[in-house]
């Protein structure tokens, strides 16, 4: 006989925060219950007999009276027992103390963090398991401070269990902590650092931090301008940025080393007590003041920068001075000013308007084997274009002169091009950078300002309120100077007659880098034939990096900060649309990944519309340009591709904002009928066309999934906050916390949403000009996946969660994003396997999510009455597909498992490499499987005949 199940009771308080403490420690105090979600649980069968003499119920609960004594309990378990090793991990026991207390704080740190951003019901209850969590980390941090000061204070291994070598216990393990990056597991993290301070203030906190200080110094010592000193000073910086600790800092002993007692060699004669040399080095802070560049300090400085000085230039000495300059990055006001080196680059500048007319007519009267020969420059050092630095010291290095005598004489156009090409390398565009750098710490000191500005209310009146009061004038007065000195500095740099002059001269450059790609060296007399050949020329392969880095920064800052100078409107914008298609069709002639990208990201700023309905500064010479009709869309449809591996660690992200770049070009050009139809011929290259289509659907996939799941979130706080009870009733700090978070999503939402809008704004108009890639069997099952994946997003069940506050906020306009989703759906209707790839979509394909896609399309007159039915027609047939699927199934029945998986094509879309070596791949070198092909096709049409 059945019976009805009651529904179980919701946990109290102590059972919740038993539970989490032995998920946190690791423990437990049940013999019977020693895994828990995965975990193997530590049995702590000494406590649980001494509890249970004291007569405590099981299960034993666990609250802040009996919490100590469950801490000590695991910290004397002894390490090397060999009864614990079978049911716990080795990591966790052969940790040392410190370790171990630094990880379960971790782990209460992040239930805490989850309590807070996705608390639910009872705001009471919330906090008091907060309150709970808290209490474990505050104990946490202080067996931990007592564990650093006294390291016997509880067993652990003083070896090695794998190397057999001595570890560093006590405080000595906090000094490659604090030299560790806060956020890595092997760092400290911030907040731990600043608990463990406020705890021991006034409790021993010298003990704790004054060996690992005397580390962070010793290592300082061996540092100089020229290796890592930045990470001792980062790890100095950090620490006395929290008061407790700077104020603690003049106790130890080493703050000022006491010096030895003279000795005295006669009663009227003393020794004389230790220098300010040794002070330097003995002293606690003295490393990291004397770091600087004078050779007495570093001998090396002078070695490695000012050799034979007898023998150089004073042009080659000055770049030396600016390489040390920008590794110190010192105070501008003890440097050269930008006013002399504008100066000079605009006198160079201005001789060389005779020779840098459009049609080049004196370019060949350059020598391109300057940088070589010279005297006066010496950039051999430099990163090159495409060598490495042995390839280069040897193409440098080949160049040989009788001892003592004089280099060449270099014509006066050679030696005012090189001259002028340094000068504005060291002046204008140096300036044009820091100007871009200053106005990024600017919109920092904005956005600190407007937050604290937005928190006001809140604090005004409180005890901080004076405080943040004086805060918030010091950063309105910085900001107020700040805002003063931009606008000074846009008068000088946007001046348009300046700018102009500066876009004439490097047109001249771009002209000349090409002529050096070129391997006939004709251009621009000849225009160059692209692609350019597979070996690179060896003068442009060795030509210093910043020649090329140069016109880009400088086009870069005019599409940022000089729009509105119409600069590109008075000037010919051919040589920079040839420059730019040139590299981006031969993008192997560049190494550095990041100059790609500049490529592409000055042509979105210039095809980017400046207003309402005007076009962007490029867009008639992108339509009417010879090299950009026939070699644009291919160029950047490659270069959407290669940028899915740079070798650099940031690839993952940093090829969705270059890929936002390609789709705004893509969609410029997109009307005019010679791109489209370049479109089309590249579509007939099998492979590289479907490797395009594979990224862009990766693309699509990701952006749409992290949009639409970041919208979910918002959704869930902007309804969270819209409580009024239930949000006053957080404490300040959790409404702070779930502000933060908001805040995150808000910007991450914004970045993914505009990214996927235009991705899918793409996808659907490449569906409509070509529908055969799609087809492929690598493609078209994801792709109909996707689509109806996304589809049931925006109109199934779950729709309702995407309901945003301000939606135009984060570019999200679900209705048109919709409207696109169902453009592809019909430039794609008509093919059989777009229709049989939709039917075997069991995940999301649901019939009535079309249907109320039809009714939004007709209510809000997004599609015709045609296209809905159409659409209809689309779904009749899908239906149908599904039952005839369904048939096949049951007829074929279970299908062998040596017969499932992905194929090595499908690998190979998005990863040339070999998935079990990594090694270079392609399909050329992938041999067929014939035999298991033939076995497959056997068991079909066993399986049917059954």
């Amino acid at each position: 006989m059945q019976t009805d199940q009651k529904p179980s009771a919701p946990r109290s308080l102590e059972q919740w925060q038993t539970d989490a403490y032995f998920r946190i420690l690791g423990v437990t105090l049940d013999a019977n219950n020693t895994v828990k979600g995965g975990q193997k649980l530590l049995y702590l069968s000494g406590l649980a007999e001494e509890l249970r003499d004291e007569g405590e119920k099981e299960p034993f609960l666990v609250t802040a009276h009996n919490l100590d004594r469950l801490l000590v309990a695991r910290l004397t378990m002894e390490s090397a027992d060999p009864s614990m090793a079978s049911s716990y991990p080795a990591a966790m026991l052969n940790a040392t103390v410190f370790d171990y207390l630094l990880t379960c704080w971790r782990k209460a740190s992040d239930v805490r963090k989850n309590l807070i951003s996705r608390g639910k019901g009872d705001p009471t209850a919330t906090n008091e398991r907060v309150h709970a969590v808290d209490a474990l980390r505050s104990l946490l941090v202080s067996y931990a401070g007592l564990i650093l000061q006294m390291p016997d204070m509880f067993p652990q291994l003083e070896t090695d269990p794998v190397t057999q070598k001595p570890r560093a216990i006590g405080s000595d393990q906090l000094a490659s902590r604090l030299l560790n990056d806060p956020d890595l597991p092997e760092g400290l993290p911030d907040e731990f650092t600043l608990e463990l301070i406020s705890r021991f203030t006034g409790d021993g906190l010298e003990s704790i931090f004054g060996p690992p200080l005397q580390a962070i110094a010793d290592r300082m010592k061996q540092e100089t301008i020229i290796t890592d000193f930045r990470t001792p000073l980062r790890a100095l910086t950090r620490l006395v940025e929290i008061k407790p600790f700077a104020a603690m800092l003049h106790t130890l002993p080493n703050w000022d080393p006491t010096p030895p007692p003279p000795v005295r060699v006669n009663p009227m004669q003393t020794q004389p007590p230790a220098e300010a040399p040794q002070l330097e080095v003995i002293s606690l802070l003295g490393p990291f003041f004397r770091i600087s560049a004078f050779p007495d300090d570093v001998p090396q400085v002078a070695e490695t920068f000012f050799s034979h000085p007898d023998q150089r230039s004073r042009s080659d000495i000055e770049s030396a001075v600016a390489s040390i300059r920008g590794t110190m990055q010192v105070d501008r006001a003890l440097i050269s000013g930008d006013g002399i080196m504008w100066g000079l680059a605009e006198a160079g500048r201005g001789l060389c308007e005779p020779f840098i007319d459009v049609r080049g007519s004196k370019i060949d009267k350059i020598d391109t084997n300057y940088f070589r020969s010279t005297d006066r420059l010496n950039f051999k050092a430099d990163t090159k274009i495409n060598a490495t630095q042995e390839e280069s010291d040897a193409y440098y290095g080949s160049v040989t002169r009788t001892e003592g005598s004089a280099a060449k004489p270099a014509s006066f156009i050679t030696e005012i091009f090189y001259l002028t090409l340094t000068l504005m390398h060291l002046g204008p565009i140096r300036s044009y950078v820091n100007h871009n750098e200053f106005v990024r710490r600017l919109k920092e000191v904005l956005g600190q300002v407007n937050r604290i500005r937005e928190d006001q209310s809140r604090w005004a009146g409180t005890p901080q309120g004076p405080l943040n009061e004086l805060i918030l004038k010091r950063a309105s007065d910085s900001l107020s100077k700040m805002q003063a000195h931009k606008l000074a500095y846009d008068a000088h740099l946007l001046d348009p007659i300046t700018l102009s002059n500066h876009m004439r001269f490097y047109n001249f450059v771009m002209s000349w880098v090409i002529r050096l790609a070129d391997p006939k060296h004709n251009h621009p007399w000849t225009t160059v034939q692209l692609p350019l050949p597979d070996e690179i020329p060896e003068v442009f392969r060795m030509l210093p990096e910043w020649v090329m880095e140069d016109v880009l920064e400088f086009f870069i800052f005019v599409g940022r900060f000089g729009y509105e100078a119409h600069v590109l409107a008075s000037n010919s914008t051919d040589e920079l649309v040839t420059f730019i298609v040139t590299f981006l069709r031969s993008s192997k002639y560049i190494k550095n990944p990041y100059l790609k990208a500049k490529l592409v990201e000055i042509l979105f700023f210039f095809t980017f519309p400046m207003y309402q309905g005007v076009p962007g500064d490029l867009d008639a010479t992108l339509n009417s340009n010879p090299v950009a009709l026939e070699h644009l869309v291919p160029a950047i449809m490659a270069f959407y591709v290669d940028v899915e591996q740079t070798g650099v660690s940031s690839q993952f992200y940093d090829k969705f904002n270059i890929r936002y770049n390609i789709s705004q070009v893509m969609k410029t050009i997109w009307n005019h009928p010679t791109h489209r139809a370049k479109l089309r011929e590249e579509s007939q290259n099998t492979d590289r066309f479907t490797r395009f289509v594979n990224m862009l659907m990766s693309d699509v996939t990701y952006l749409l999934d992290e949009s639409l799941s970041k919208l979910a979130d918002i959704h869930r706080i902007q309804v969270e906050m819209g409580n009024a009870a239930t949000w006053e009733a957080k404490t300040p700090q959790q409404r702070q916390e779930i502000e933060g978070n908001l805040r995150s999503l808000e910007r991450q939402a914004t970045s993914y949403v505009a990214l996927g809008n235009e991705t899918v704004h793409m996808l659907k108009y490449m569906t409509a000009e070509v529908v055969d890639p799609f087809m492929s069997p690598e493609i078209v099952d994801r792709l109909a996946a996707m689509l109806d994946y996304n589809l049931a997003q925006l109109v199934g069940p779950k729709c309702t969660e995407l309901k945003v506050s301000k939606p135009e906020k984060y570019h999200f306009q679900p209705r048109v994003l919709l409207s696109e989703l169902i453009d592809i759906y019909l430039n794609l209707s008509e093919r059989k396997e777009f229709v049989l790839a939709v039917s075997r979509d069991g995940r999301s394909y649901n019939k009535a999510y079309f249907s109320k896609a039809a009714n939004i399309m007709l209510r809000f007159s997004l599609k015709g009455q045609d296209e809905v039915v159409s659409l209809g027609r689309f779904v009749d047939r899908v239906e149908e597909a599904v039952k005839s699927g369904a048939e096949e199934e049951e007829e074929l029945g279970d299908v062998p498992d040596e017969f499932l998986g992905n194929t090595i094509r499908a690998h190979l879309l998005g990863d040339t490499r070999d998935p079990f070596n990594r090694a270079p791949l392609t399909m050329e070198m992938v041999v067929p499987d014939d035999a298991l092909k033939q076995r497959i096709q056997d068991w079909r049409s066993a399986a049917r005949q059954k």
